[in-house]
């Protein structure tokens, strides 16, 4: 069976805080928040996307494989070729930043509108981080080593590596511009090895973040990620400019909404073919405003790729019944078809995607 290396990745995040605490690392402190995380209650919606209506086409760029071919569709209309193990995309400049994957694990390039290769290819980790406004992207490879590519499309800037075996994985980008000018400040870039996360800047600093083991999302001055795992779950926590504003053990954190007011809250365990429930929450104390759950009776989706599309509606790609779909779900509870279902299997990778953000 074989799902999205997004869906991978996170498994790969719930491994990497396994080898951690068995390194022995202290265990997180007891998990706090300023909402009351044991006892709250939000309103809820089943996740069953069976017999939906057609929305509007997604506002973010995703991709879709058809009949052998892979096109992205960028959110102005556009549709540019890209190859079929294509599985993460960020549009940068006139194209797209592209990972791939294959036996070889992955690789990372940026693409021209028309489907053009640029002049290099990288060998990386899985995952690519984006600055919040989306003119830069980075990711990381063999021995920790980082760049960036920013909106001319050919300018790739490298950073010091941070100080991890085997390749990293790109999580969160902060800046807009990581070429330090009279006009920038530049930017830094968190990257999760096997135990620990570091994060490395084009000023030339190289250190670990505090509070956390890994990371998982970053956008403005919120920075969240895993701060302990055990065999029933993991803990999280959401630091603002570098202090703990809450935590949670309740959920793993992924995309932060472009108004930064929310934060979408995966299962605090990534296990099975895919997560079945969602949690939108409060990124200044983690309180649950929304709740996407599963059916008692089985008959609800699976989803993957959780993106925002705008600061009131989650992009998921969801299977159920045979058939995948990339569905929108509002802050509100709503839920509608943004790419109608397509026939499908869980042996085959999902045939849409969705863009990085």
């Amino acid at each position: 069976m074989t799902t999205s290396f997004r869906a991978a990745s996170r498994a790969a995040l719930v491994a990497a805080a396994t080898l951690a605490l068995a390194a022995g690392l202290s265990p997180a402190g007891p998990a706090t928040s300023a909402a009351d995380t044991g006892s709250r209650r939000a309103p809820t919606t089943v996740l069953d996307v069976r017999g939906l209506q057609q929305g509007a086409p997604p506002a973010v760029a995703w991709s879709e494989r058809r009949s052998g071919r892979t096109v992205i569709h960028g959110s102005g209309g556009t549709r540019t070729p890209a190859p079929n193990r294509l599985d993460q995309l960020a549009p940068m400049g006139s194209g797209h930043v592209i990972q791939t994957i294959g036996a070889g694990g992955a690789r990372t390039r940026w693409i021209g509108a028309d489907g053009t290769p640029g002049p290099r290819e990288w060998r990386t980790g899985y995952g690519l981080a984006v600055s919040a406004q989306g003119r830069a992207v980075a990711f990381s490879g063999r021995a920790g080593k980082v760049w960036s590519i920013d909106e001319a499309g050919d300018r790739v800037l490298s950073f010091n590596p941070v100080p991890i075996s085997g390749k990293g994985q790109a999580v969160a980008l902060f800046g807009e511009d990581c070429k330090e000018s009279a006009t920038s400040t530049g930017c830094s870039v968190y990257v999760n090895g096997p135990r620990r996360a570091y994060y490395t800047t084009s000023h030339g600093i190289v250190d670990r973040p505090p509070h956390l083991r890994l990371a998982s999302t970053g956008r403005g001055r919120w920075i969240g990620g895993i701060t302990s795992l055990s065999d029933t779950g993991s803990c999280s926590a959401m630091l603002r400019s570098w202090k703990v504003r809450w935590r949670t053990c309740d959920n793993q954190l992924s995309d932060i909404s472009p108004d930064n007011r929310h934060v979408l809250g995966t299962p605090a365990y990534a296990d099975g073919f895919g997560p079945t429930t969602l949690d939108l929450l409060t990124t200044a104390d983690g309180t649950v405003v929304r709740s996407f759950t599963s059916a008692r009776s089985g008959r609800s989706a699976t989803y993957f790729d959780e993106v925002w599309e705008d600061a009131g509606h989650v992009l998921v790609v969801t299977y159920q019944a045979d058939r995948w779909a990339v569905v929108r779900l509002g802050v509100d509870g709503s839920m509608e078809y943004a790419v109608a279902p397509r026939r499908g299997t869980i042996d085959v990778r999902a045939p849409f995607q969705l863009q990085t953000r």
